[in-house]
């Protein structure tokens, strides 16, 4: 104990402790200084110091923000100060993540606001507002019968049944999920070897299609039955909707063969059926792969079942069904909700009217779903509704062949009117503007990277799953 030690020896004691401590205090100054080293990049200082670096404490951060509480440290922000660029006195700053409310739900309008009415300009693709027009149910069971057919003088290549087995599972599989349950695609698929057509392949052609045929020996009723009846011994064509024909490349780019119609009256060994009808790849356009049909098969299906397609923007690759298939395989949610597929779950409805103040959002990617809404609808008038989904790799995502341009995830935001005229010509760079949807762009990419405005809406990022709505004054 220390009260057993003598004065003397106490006083002793004392000097000593404190020459320890100034040593140590000296030994820390020391250390401290040698510790002062010159970082790389931010990456690396931020391993050390993980919320930057000030050099004293009266920093005034001037770029983006607002930003977490940096070190201070005089001598590392000197020996580091190239990485200061913009010059405030803060290195490797690091932006706060802000709390973020959702206030949207007191906004939420009843989705029968979103229903918007198509009232003129009709199309045959189906409608571009409600209510929808289909050949074929968008929900239920719906029956298609997939069938590979060859020619004497285009003879297909491969077993089909090799070829296309996989496709035909990613088709029931897309349908269920981007449906979310509401659609079933039955698939009749009896393909161990092409079904041979009765005549050459310059007999199936359809002048119509623009498909590169130089002449129709025979209608499209004649040659559509035809089709069927070979195939018959194969297939049960009981309650079959949609019949899709997987041609061989050869056929369509030499003779440019191609079949399609709706709701055709057909003859089978089951009984009349009304089926609509589809079988051409793009083979006569251009170099077509034949190694996966199952998103050309989807996209043709959902034109049938009243989805017109090809937008907002034609070759975005944002939709199954732009160009023959896009990157993300995911349908918009404005034909989602069209065609029944989307409800309370999916849609948050707002009307422009309501927007009073910030209205912040979080929502879920409509390629893979989740907890919170998938789509952001907002009423500018009685025609006009803005649309906000968040774009991420889903299950379905592939690669896209022949899209015009490669897509980023992240928001992106349409605007639509019900009642413009549909204008699709792929030669036209501004054929989306004449649209009656389209992409609402920033420097030219789809992608919000900071915000985008239409209809007086200003949409703005404020996370990767959070935005901020707020009415331009």
């Amino acid at each position: 104990m220390l009260s057993a030690i003598p004065r003397k020896s106490r006083f002793g004691l004392g000097l000593l402790g404190l020459a320890l401590i100034i040593a140590l205090i000296g030994g820390s100054t020391y250390t401290a200084n040698a510790a002062v080293k010159t970082f790389k990049s931010c990456t690396e200082l931020n391993k050390t110091f993980k919320t930057g670096i000030a050099s004293s404490t009266k920093f005034v951060n001037r770029g983006a923000g607002p930003i977490s509480k940096p070190a201070v440290s005089a001598a590392t922000f000197k020996k580091n100060q190239k990485l200061d660029k913009d010059k405030d006195g803060i290195i490797c700053e690091v932006i706060r993540s802000a709390v973020v409310v959702d206030n949207s739900a007191a906004k939420a309008q009843p989705l029968e606001t979103c229903k918007l009415n198509e009232t003129r300009n009709s199309t045959g693709a189906g409608a571009k507002g409600f209510p929808a027009r289909q050949a074929v149910s968008a929900t239920g069971n719906v029956k298609i019968a997939i069938i590979p057919v060859d020619f004497a003088d285009a003879v297909g290549t491969g077993n089909p049944e090799t070829l296309f087995s996989d496709d035909v599972e990613k088709i029931k599989k897309w349908g269920s999920f981007f449906s979310r349950g509401k659609l079933n695609y039955e698939v009749e698929f009896k393909a161990k070897a092409w079904v041979r057509a009765p005549k050459g392949a310059e007999w199936y052609t359809c002048m119509e299609c623009y498909k590169g045929a130089k002449e129709q020996k025979q209608s499209q009723d004649i040659g559509i039955q035809e089709l069927v009846s070979a195939a018959d011994a194969e297939y049960n064509f009981a309650d079959v909707k949609i019949i899709y024909f997987i041609l061989p490349e050869e056929a369509e780019q030499k003779f440019g063969t191609a079949v399609y119609g709706h709701n055709r009256k057909l003859m089978t060994a089951e009984g009349p059926i009304s089926a609509s009808v589809y079988g051409e790849m793009g083979g006569g356009s251009y170099k077509s792969d034949r190694s996966s049909i199952w998103e050309h098969a989807i996209h043709e299906f959902l034109h049938f079942q009243g989805f017109i397609g090809h937008g907002p923007e034609n070759g975005s690759s944002y939709y199954v069904s732009t160009n023959q298939w896009g990157e993300y395989k995911a349908v918009t949610a404005w034909e989602a909700f069209l065609n029944g597929w989307f409800a309370e779950e999916e849609i948050l409805c707002l009307d422009k009217a309501s927007l009073t103040g910030e209205t912040t959002i979080e929502m879920s990617s409509i390629d893979d779903f989740g907890p919170r809404k998938e789509a952001v609808m907002i009423r500018l008038d009685a025609e006009q509704l803005l649309v906000i989904e968040l774009r991420t790799k889903g299950p379905f995502n592939e690669s896209c062949r022949n899209c015009r341009e490669t897509m980023e995830p992240g928001f992106t935001a349409y605007r639509l009117n019900v009642n413009a005229a549909q204008f699709r010509d792929d030669m036209d760079p501004n054929s989306d503007l004449k649209n009656w949807w389209s992409y609402l762009r920033e420097q030219g990419r789809p992608v919000i990277k900071t915000s985008v405005e239409y209809g007086g809406v200003k949409v703005t990022k404020v996370s990767e799953k959070v935005i901020k709505l707020s009415l331009n004054k």
